[in-house]
């Protein structure tokens, strides 16, 4: 079976899970993943956003909206999503290291890029994303200097 047969018969599978019930977040969260994956930024948005509306409390759903959002050239809602999720999920370090790599990449503001990066290792150390955040800080002083 070719390889795209197989990722046909895996995304109808879970549209028929999602439309035998609308409640089905795992399938909605996959459908969104997958289109993640596939960089289909716009197809990822449309199941993120029905996973979140089954399920609101999913801060990494949100992180990665938030990356679609930015693969889309919709740098506002991206930088706002990223924010919503640092202030709802504190300790949600993705979040953080994405609006790091927003301010330093798109809107070249390495300064608010080290703040939040400086946030997330101070005050979450133990992060499994506070490692990378230190590294990314790292590259932001060589940057500056």
């Amino acid at each position: 079976m070719a390889e795209n047969e197989v990722n046909e018969d895996y995304i109808n599978g879970l549209r028929a899970r999602l439309n035998q019930n609308h409640r089905d977040v795992e399938a909605a969260v996959n459908l969104g993943n997958y289109y993640f994956d596939q960089q289909l930024p716009s197809q990822a948005l449309v199941y993120y956003a029905i996973a979140l509306q089954i399920d609101p409390d999913q801060p990494g759903v949100k992180t990665d909206m938030g990356t679609m959002y930015w693969s889309n050239g919709i740098f506002s809602h991206a930088e706002k999503t990223f924010k919503d999720v640092i202030e709802q999920y504190p300790g949600f370090g993705n979040a953080y290291l994405n609006l790091g790599m927003l301010y330093r990449n798109i809107t070249k503001e390495p300064l608010k890029a080290i703040k939040v990066w400086k946030e997330l290792v101070e005050g979450y150390p133990q992060d499994a994303a506070a490692d990378k955040a230190r590294k990314l800080l790292a590259e932001a002083f060589v940057e500056l200097n």
